[in-house]
């Protein structure tokens, strides 16, 4: 027992002497009791580390993931990647691809990852994939460019201004200098022109495209183009919002059979129950059919939530009186249950106490949620979150829920 350890000892020192020790799919052993068998183990080991290939993690990544592609996909047809070599100069394919609510390069699928590993051209939103995931998929030259839209910022971008930047990477032969938002993953801080032919366009956004994304104008703009595009559906975050925080949009035991969706603010930012116009119902029968949820997007301002509640409990007020006309639903009152998902499924790289006083930033950070839920009634939803701050005036991004699935709480224990 002792000799075998000895030739354990030597096998790992000998292994990495002079190099840091690497984990490699390769398990050494030693069926015989001699220092000979050590060495040779040891030998072994070394020969197999020197042929790893001297590749950056990204290439790899790639590469194996193409290979894997190539042995499920054998006929190439599956997924659809780029134009074929035959297509004429400059020809490019757009990929629409929904990420699905606060995204890794863990929860995307393959087809995706692998469109990503060939891009030449990322466009993505500011709730999707991040920059940093991004950039640890594409090629070393990939155009990485953010085109989010939030309300109330002023960098935000307008939906013309990327439908225009759309066709004019998926036009041009090669890439110029786009601005401030522009950067490639080899050097985020390059500004200057590049001269890389835009083939593979991928067009990310968070959830799905087709709910509130406005991808129709997108395709439009292709569509009049005869730019060819495809399209890759994800999970909303209408649906992932409350299953995330623990809510079922459906129950049998509750007798919740059925749940519709609306947006909280319209095309025009007009909000629920914010616009008085005694000519404008204020959307009071939109709510009067026999849905028995309701879940709410683009609602996280907390003047547009308490004016919604008010619509929802009591009905629109007048300009004039204060006095409300119309009730939404019998089954909407002051009582009902609801709730509201902060930053759904969402984690942060906590920064401890201690790193802060030492400022110490280049040690592992724990990841911690930082998705919030509050349960509360259409009276009270409010109230509760401002009894935390009296300041706040959001909580975007937020997913809005009205019903009984609200009582219930099926969140994963920690």
């Amino acid at each position: 027992m002792l000799f075998c350890s000895i030739c354990a000892i030597f096998v790992v020192s000998v292994t990495s002497f002079g190099t840091e020790f690497r984990n490699k799919p390769k398990r050494i052993t030693c069926p015989s009791q001699s220092l000979s068998c050590a060495l040779d183990a040891a030998n072994d080991a070394k020969a197999f580390d020197d042929s790893l290939p001297n590749e950056e993690p990204n290439e790899i990544l790639r590469k194996s993931i193409n290979n894997i592609v190539n042995i499920l996909d054998s006929t190439n047809n599956a997924i659809p990647s780029s134009p074929s070599a035959s297509d004429t100069k400059g020809s490019s394919v757009v990929h629409i691809i929904g990420t699905g609510l606060t995204p890794t390069l863990l929860s995307l699928p393959l087809s995706t990852l692998h469109i990503l590993s060939q891009a030449d051209v990322v466009l993505y939103d500011s709730l999707g994939l991040s920059y940093k995931d991004i950039c640890q998929i594409v090629p070393r030259n990939c155009q990485v460019i953010c085109v989010g839209k939030r309300g109330g910022s002023a960098k935000s971008w307008e939906q013309g201004d990327i439908d225009q930047l759309l066709l004019k990477m998926a036009m041009q032969d090669h890439f110029t200098n786009q601005g401030d938002n522009t950067s490639t993953c080899n050097n985020p801080e390059e500004q200057h022109q590049t001269h890389v032919k835009s083939k593979v366009i991928v067009r990310l956004k968070g959830g799905d495209p087709f709910l509130f994304g406005r991808t129709r104008s997108e395709i439009e703009a292709l569509r009049k183009n005869n730019i060819h595009y495809t399209y890759t559906p994800g999970i909303s975050s209408c649906i992932a919002g409350p299953h995330l925080g623990g809510i079922p949009l459906t129950d049998a035991e509750l007798n919740c059979q059925s749940f519709g969706v609306w947006s909280g603010t319209d095309a025009f930012g007009q909000s629920w129950g914010l616009n008085t116009d005694d000519n404008n119902d204020g959307g009071v029968t939109d709510f009067e059919s026999n849905v028995d949820v309701l879940v709410f997007l683009m609602i996280g301002r907390l003047d547009k939530l308490e004016a919604l509640c008010t619509l929802l409990a009591f009905g629109r007020k007048t300009n004039d009186t204060n006095s409300f006309v119309g009730v939404v639903n019998q089954k909407w009152n002051v009582d009902t249950p609801c709730a509201v998902i902060q930053n759904a499924g969402g984690i942060t790289m906590a920064i401890s106490e201690n790193e802060v006083e030492n400022s110490v930033r280049n040690e592992p950070r724990e990841e911690r949620p930082i998705q919030r839920v509050w349960r509360s009634t259409l009276g009270n939803i409010v109230s509760l979150i401002r009894s935390e701050d009296e300041t706040r005036k959001s909580v975007s991004p937020a997913v809005f829920v009205v019903g009984k699935v609200c009582e219930l709480d099926l969140t994963c224990s920690q």
